[in-house]
């Protein structure tokens, strides 16, 4: 019973799902204090201050994907979001499934969090609607709280870090992958010279001692 209790705790970790449900209960309170907070929705004046004016708190409804991307229309920004989360949370989820054990460490933290940050926006869309002053469900905005608006024109919120950081993590991983790759295949192409200059040494040390055999002989 403990070592498959042990075992179970083990796949656990290792799975990362821990990770997304920690990241993502952070998400889902840190929106809810947003919209209970008393900030004025849209008026970056009524924001607080941390850290010195490094970063600042508002209260944003985002009709767009991620950092107020999207297009003109907020139907088709609710649609057409809608529809690629559910994609991209259904194909992320379906690999893991299919190639968990050969899947690296690094690349299920990050596709985890990559589904976090999709359903942690997506809850937002589909059931925040009343809560932000809309009729029904799939009428909801999403909350984005964290401002650095004296650097970056966008406000984001913890669901749009994880996917940020999961893409950060991706294109790291796939660098350092292919620097040991290069390395690997240069060492492996220094070790076929070498080992065919060693045959042509020993060659021609044959062939050298062969000649002086032969000198010898004619003496």
């Amino acid at each position: 019973m403990k070592e498959k209790l042990l075992k179970g705790l083990k796949w656990f970790y290792r799975s990362y799902i821990w990770l997304g449900v920690l990241l993502f209960a952070i998400d889902i309170i840190t929106k809810q204090l947003i919209m209970h907070s008393g900030l004025q929705v849209g008026v970056r004046e009524s924001h607080y201050s941390l850290l010195n004016g490094f970063v600042y708190i508002s209260y944003v409804l985002n009709e767009g994907a991620a950092f107020g991307f999207g297009t003109g229309s907020e139907l088709a920004n609710r649609i057409i979001y809608l529809v690629v989360a559910t994609l991209i949370t259904a194909g992320i989820t379906a690999y893991l499934i299919i190639k968990r054990k050969e899947t690296k460490l690094i690349i299920r933290a990050a596709l985890i969090m990559v589904i976090t940050g999709a359903i942690g926006n997506m809850i937002d869309r589909v059931f925040y609607g009343p809560l932000q002053g809309e009729n029904g469900l799939f009428s909801g905005k999403v909350v984005d709280w964290i401002d650095f608006h004296w650097f970056w024109p966008y406000v984001f919120n913890i669901a749009d870090c994880c996917i940020v950081i999961a893409a950060f993590m991706l294109i790291i991983y796939i660098i350092v992958s292919e620097v040991k790759d290069y390395r690997e295949r240069n060492k492996t192409k220094v070790k076929t010279v070498n080992d065919h200059q060693k045959v042509l040494s020993k060659s021609e040390k044959e062939k050298l001692e062969a000649e002086k055999a032969e000198q010898e002989e004619s003496k």
